[in-house]
């Protein structure tokens, strides 16, 4: 038998190796752009699935850490860990900025998270070198993205921190690594003034009649540190019961608030 289909490729190689070529080529750009969309959709979601949330308690009318800013008491916490359905609540902030390794900077997200253990919502999951956190101040576990290790000191702000921990594919929704530290640092980095401004405000606060009275020792004194004092986080982490939705509880919430 005569193979046509031999005899129209012996018959026109050229084209049908070009046409192999073009095939080839469009198969693979879409299955790079299925996977680039994927990779994508996975970072974005990655923050989200890690936290170890049911549901995320934000600023009333705002879109949350994400979409815009969002700022709630850091003791609302305990109103929302009363609610029916909810066996945990706590706090963390997201603040993306440039960490410093020496005089080089590495631009993350760190996130605050409060005191507790593995497990806690707004820890990470998992570690690949190192240990968690186990002081309030001043340690810091990162996604290894971040090329810090385990001993080395960085700066966020003022303060510097050890990297006592690394874990690893723990990105922000842009694709920015992680760095963990405990919340009441995260909370002075987030909110932290300069020099200036600290020094400016202080003078107005002691120059204003209503604070520097003459009957009234020490006021300006009191005034000044709770102006030093930052009692907001950026949202509150909750999670529920087994035996309860979490869509229950927030039309509960939502109800109870209204």
């Amino acid at each position: 038998m005569i193979s046509l289909a031999a005899r129209d490729i012996l018959h026109a190689w050229g084209k049908f190796v070009f046409t192999g070529i073009g095939l080839g080529l469009l198969i693979g750009v879409t299955l790079i752009m299925a996977g680039v969309y994927r990779g994508m959709v996975d970072d974005a979601k990655v923050l989200l699935d890690n936290s170890g949330a049911d549901l995320w308690a934000v600023q009333k009318d705002t879109l949350g850490p994400y979409a815009e800013s969002s700022s709630i008491y850091d003791d609302a916490w305990r109103s929302v860990r009363a609610m029916p359905g909810v066996i945990q609540a706590v706090n963390v902030t997201y603040l993306t900025m440039p960490v410093w390794r020496g005089d080089r900077d590495v631009r993350c997200m760190v996130s605050g998270i409060a005191a507790g253990g593995p497990g806690t919502p707004g820890w990470p999951p998992w570690l690949v070198a190192g240990r968690h956190l186990t002081r309030g101040h001043y340690e810091a576990v990162a996604d290894i993205a971040t090329g810090f290790r385990v001993g080395e000191r960085l700066r966020i702000r003022r303060n510097h921190c050890t990297v006592v921990g690394l874990t690893r594919r723990l990105v922000s929704s842009n694709g920015n690594p992680m760095v963990f530290i405990p919340l009441k640092d995260a909370q002075e980095a987030q909110f932290l003034k300069d020099n200036d401004a600290i020094l400016q405000q202080r003078r107005r606060t002691a120059e204003n009649p209503l604070y520097n009275r003459p009957g009234v020792p020490g006021l300006v004194d009191d005034v000044i540190a709770a102006q030093g004092l930052n009692p907001f986080v950026n949202a509150i982490l909750v999670q529920t019961a087994a035996d309860s939705r979490p869509d229950e509880v927030a039309e509960k919430s939502a109800a109870g608030n209204a």
